[in-house]
């Protein structure tokens, strides 16, 4: 995954999209996903690289 999806995930989160209103669940599942997201790019960074 690559920052802009990250940043569309924190758009989706915060505010409208395609003029629907988010509903709180939605958006905390997007805000999970999201530091799943960040949290899985974090651990990537750290690791080794095979080859």
């Amino acid at each position: 995954m690559n920052r802009d999806r990250l940043d569309e995930e924190a758009l989706l989160v915060n505010g409208r999209v395609g003029g629907e209103v988010l509903t709180k669940q939605e958006r905390n599942t997007l805000r999970r996903e999201a530091a799943e997201l960040k949290t899985k790019m974090e651990e990537a960074k750290h690791q080794e690289i095979k080859e």
